[in-house]
Order: C-alpha cells, then structure tokens, then sequence
C-alpha cells in the first residue's frame, strides 16, 4: 500500500511552538513492486508529486499531486528500466522543468551483480507533455553496481556535477571507486559525460549519502563500512577531502561482513547550526 499524509491541523504546545496533525490518505493499493520513493515537483508552478519505482518491474512513475482531491490519481509512466535503483532530480537541459537522474542495471544481488551494468542516465522532462510520452533517455556514464547518486555543483557552480557511488566492487573487501560526472556543454546531443576518479581506495560498502551545501559548494555525508566520512572539495587547493567523523556499529565486526554505518542524515536541532 502506498500512503501520504496530509496536514489537517496544528497545534500549540506548551513550549510555544506548532504540531501538525495528519491524517492518511492512500495513494495506490496492492503495489507489486517498490524500492524508491521521493518527492517531485515537475517545475515551478505544479504542485509537489511523487516519483515511485521498484527494482523488479522497473517502472519509473510520477504521482501528480491531487491537491485536496480525495480520488486516487493514476500514475504517469516515466521510463521502463532494468533494476532502477537511486535517483536525484535537476534542471539538466535548462528548459525550466525538472529532469530525473537514475542509476539502473545493477545485476541480481550484492554478490550477483553485473559487471556490465551500473548506468547513469538523465530522463529528460517533456514538460507540458509530461503525461502523454516517456522520457527520453540521456546517456551519462557506468560503473558496476552503482548505488547512490548525487547531483549538485561539488566543484564549481556554472554545470552540473553527479557523484556516483557503487556499493561494491567485487568482494566485500575491495575499495569501490567514487565518481564525479561533468555536464558537457550541449546535454542534448552528448553521447557521455566526461568523468573522473574521486577516490578509489578508501571507501567500501557504500550504503547511502546525504548532500549539504557549504557556501556555494556541495559536500556529502557518506554512510560505508568505514562508518561516517565527510567529502568535500577544497577550492584553495583544488584536491578532494576525505574526513572520517565516526566508526558506525562495530560490535559485530567479527560475526558479520556487515559493520560501520547504513545510513545517514543531516538536521539542525533549535539554533545549532
């Protein structure tokens, strides 16, 4: 089942601050397939959506927003893809809509994976014929078991920059590379994006990221084997930091292959910054 809520009412609090009460509302019953779920607005003036896929059946799909409507909204197809696994969402082609960015063809399992696979693709947005045709894939580039991925300006703010991050390598012992993807100059025509090697020795099983903004740049929060690692780019010197902030679970590092951190966030709690 797949649910949203809604925000009905707030309320004061003994501390002087608000609290939102919601209520559910479904989206879509008896799903076949799930992975993915994150919020979507197409461009400025439509309402937030939701884009929704799962690993098996591939189907990349936008959930316009109904507003107050209470009636269930069907879903506009995006794309069909193999094995769609992380997404993020930016203006690629500069038209004013928002376009997707998507990893796909990441093999079976973690241990079955394709060697072949881990693609990079831009999904361009039709704009006001978002729900009439599928959008057309945009080439960016591979590696295998690509598991994450981030878009933002990391080094400079003029293009666009992705940061690939597969989760492995081959066995769990082997360093996975970290990826930095450039915008070419005409996105429409390029058949793939130029790219370098962040890092290629230090991190393993790369579970998840977080992207903040420092400045002008944007920096990632990385959760592996390693724990929490933040990674930047120094502009004064022009090379990439590697910061380990914490171990993770460690606790079963002897019983399991499974240890350091899984996940990541970031939050500010009342002023602290």
């Amino acid at each position: 089942m797949f649910l949203r809520l809604l925000p009905v009412a707030s309320y004061e609090n003994d501390a002087g601050s608000y609290s939102p009460s919601f209520e559910q509302q479904v989206i879509e019953e008896h799903l076949n397939d799930g992975y993915w779920i994150e919020a979507f607005q197409p461009d400025d003036q439509t309402p937030t959506g939701l884009i929704s896929y799962g690993l098996s059946r591939g189907e990349v799909k936008f959930y316009s927003n109904p507003h107050t409507n209470i009636e269930k909204v069907k879903p506009i197809l995006i794309q069909k893809l193999i094995t769609p696994v992380a997404m993020g969402q930016a203006d690629i082609s500069g038209d004013g809509y928002k376009d997707i960015i998507i990893c796909f063809d990441y093999g079976n399992t973690i241990i079955d994976f394709n060697p072949n696979g881990g693609h990079i693709v831009w999904l361009e947005n039709p704009g006001k014929e978002i729900g009439t045709k599928q959008w057309k894939q945009h080439y960016v580039g591979r590696s295998p078991t690509m598991h994450r991925l981030k878009v933002g300006h990391f080094t400079q703010t003029k293009h666009w920059e992705i940061i690939g991050l597969p989760v492995v390598n081959g066995p769990f012992d082997v360093s996975v590379p970290v990826l930095l993807f450039r915008q070419p100059d005409n996105v429409l025509t390029a058949k793939v994006w130029d790219y370098e090697i962040i890092d290629k020795d230090y991190f393993h099983l790369i579970h998840d990221a977080e992207m903040f903004k420092v400045h002008l740049l944007d920096q990632l929060l990385i959760a592996s084997r390693e724990g929490l690692t933040w990674l930047y780019f120094k502009e004064d010197s022009t090379e990439w930091i590697i910061e380990k902030i914490a171990d993770g679970e460690q606790k079963d590092k002897q019983q399991t292959n499974y240890y350091g951190s899984g996940g990541v966030d970031i939050g500010k709690v009342q002023s602290n910054i």
